[in-house]
C-alpha cells in the first residue's frame, strides 16, 4: 500500500483496536488524522448531532464532485465507505 487511500482498511483496524483497548484518545486520534488526510475538516471533538451533519455535507460533496455518476463512481470508490466508518468510529 502506498497511499492514505490504499491503507484505510488498516486505519480502520487500528481504529476498533484501540477502541477496544479503551485507548479512545488515540482512536479519536487516528480517524481525525486519516479523515483530515482525505480533506474533511474534522472538529476537536464530536457527537452524534455533530456527526449527523458532517456526513450529509459529506454526500453532498461527493454528489458535486460525481454528478450524475455519483452511484456508479461511489460504487468503485470505496474512500466513501470508509469516510462514513471512519466518522461512526470517532463517536463511539
Amino acid at each position: 500500500a502506498r497511499c492514505t487511500k490504499d491503507k484505510l482498511p488498516s486505519y480502520f483496524v487500528l481504529s476498533q483496536l484501540f477502541q477496544a483497548q479503551g485507548k479512545v484518545v488515540d482512536a479519536y486520534g487516528t480517524c481525525s488524522s486519516i479523515l483530515t488526510q482525505l480533506g474533511e475538516t474534522i472538529p476537536d471533538s464530536v457527537d452524534y448531532e455533530v456527526v449527523g451533519a458532517m456526513i450529509p455535507e459529506t454526500l453532498r460533496k461527493y454528489d458535486e464532485v460525481y454528478c450524475d455518476d455519483w452511484l456508479g463512481k461511489k460504487m468503485e470508490d470505496y474512500t466513501l465507505r470508509y469516510v462514513i466508518r471512519f466518522y461512526g468510529q470517532m463517536v463511539l
